[in-house]
């Protein structure tokens, strides 16, 4: 067994080779992690454990993510999108979850185990979608607000969702129902307590701290605020990362919203890395180990990503009037979900649901979460696909805007000013193959 140092050592050096193989390859950063934790993983070579303090972390970075996220959401901007949050959302759930409960039912599953069946697959993983959604610069789009809108109601519906599993687990409806009430009420009065918090005494608080001019302070500070958010929320039983979302959301109506955001990025970025690490590690390899285990799982991994996705776009499409927009919303939320391997888990070690099913739903819904990256990066070609609808031609703004991103990408220099001082520098690096772009008052020269 190797020590904790060699098992961090291990983690570091093939993310680190397989993140820059994966960038160099133009790939997300995420399937990297993906491949080091399937690799590394228990169910491979075994090198790094899944424990719960690697849980725990991984938690957390999704919690970090939620509360960048949060920096840029605005309360009256949250409050405009309670229609998308409580009436699309609510529909997304309501509409998979029943699709799917009636499969269990004609799968032999009883009724509420077949609810809790169905919830656990309209759940979505948060960290992945919104981490791919922002490399993409999608996440203002129109699919990605209402895909945001969706996750956001999809953390709440977890609740009674595991509340009614473990009703099951227990056999004691009553207790169980009275303590379900009781889970409800004390998440409303924790997300009370810290939009109350947020609204007013974070910004005094953050006043004092930016006045000391201590860089440690400031950055501790948000991690405090980070952290405790969190807390709060996971105590009322409702997840890390709703609590750690509406901090955010309080501090990014602040001047110290980009401040915050450069002192947090770095503890975001290395959180969600492991958490990305702790998703390739659940998938079992040995339940694929016959040809007949892997057709099961990979028919489970297409109907789940299949329906889930023209379910979405379905009830998508009164809030969008579009179907190429409904239907990339729906494509991007057809990822299984962290939180319906929890469901699927307390079935299974329950017995509430023959393995034969719940297994490889859980290989299903992990394949998923591991092939989202691909799935994410191809939903606009796959939603023309499917609607036999060619690519619209690009207007002269959206051509200049495509120029703009393709220099923006290639290594350049900017060049503030180009007197004879900034035209020495120009040829200076046009000597040593450089490319510029130099801002002048007479206009941009490249």
């Amino acid at each position: 067994m190797l020590t904790p140092l060699a098992q961090a050592l291990i983690l570091l050096a093939g993310s680190v080779f397989l993140v820059t193989l994966v960038r160099r390859l133009a790939l997300p950063t995420s399937l990297a992690y993906l491949l080091v934790g399937l690799v590394l993983g228990p169910h491979a070579l075994g090198v790094v454990s899944d424990s719960g303090t690697t849980r725990l972390l991984a938690e957390l970075g999704v919690a970090f993510l939620l509360f960048t996220l949060g920096l840029e959401f605005s309360l009256p901007r949250m409050l405009a999108m309670r229609r998308e949050v409580f009436g699309l959302g609510a529909l997304q759930v309501l509409a998979t979850t029943a699709l799917f409960a009636a499969i269990g039912r004609l799968l032999g599953i009883g009724w509420l185990t077949a609810i809790v069946f169905g919830g656990a697959i309209s759940m979505s993983s948060t960290a992945l979608l919104l981490q791919q959604l922002t490399e993409r610069s999608e996440i203002n789009r129109t699919h990605g607000r209402l895909a945001f809108a969706m996750l956001l109601f999809q953390d709440l519906a977890f609740v009674p969702f595991f509340a009614l599993a473990a009703m099951l687990a227990a056999r004691e409806d009553r207790s169980a129902l009275t303590e379900s009430v009781e889970v409800l009420g004390t998440g409303v009065l924790a997300l009370v307590g810290v939009l109350a918090v947020g609204r007013w005494l974070l910004r005094p608080l953050f006043h004092e701290i930016a006045h000391s001019r201590l860089r440690e302070l400031f950055t501790l500070t948000v991690l405090l605020v980070v952290l405790f958010s969190a807390w709060v929320s996971h105590l009322s039983g409702l997840s890390f990362a709703l609590g750690a979302f509406l901090a955010g959301m309080m501090l990014g109506e602040t001047e110290y919203r980009y401040q915050i955001d450069a002192a947090i990025r770095p503890f975001r970025d290395l959180l969600l890395g492991l958490f990305f690490v702790s998703v390739g590690m659940l998938l079992n390899l040995h339940l694929l180990g016959t040809p007949r285990e892997l057709a099961i799982a990979l028919l489970m991994l297409v109907t789940l990503v299949g329906l889930k996705a023209v379910s979405a776009a379905l009830v998508t499409l009164p809030f969008t009037h579009s179907r190429f927009k409904a239907l990339r919303t729906g494509i991007v939320m057809s990822i299984g979900g962290e939180f319906g391997i929890a469901l699927c888990t307390v079935l299974l070690q329950a017995g509430l649901a023959p393995e034969g099913i719940v297994e490889p739903l859980l290989v299903a819904i992990v394949l998923s979460m591991v092939l989202s990256p691909l799935i994410l990066n191809h939903n606009k070609r796959v939603a023309r696909f499917m609607l036999r609808e060619h690519a619209p031609l690009l207007t002269s703004a959206e051509r200049e805007e495509a120029a703009t991103h393709e220099i923006a990408e290639r290594e350049h220099v900017i060049l503030c000013g180009f007197g004879r001082v900034g035209q020495n520098i120009g040829r200076v690096l046009e000597s040593h193959g450089f490319e510029y772009l130099a801002l002048d008052v007479r206009g941009l020269r490249r």
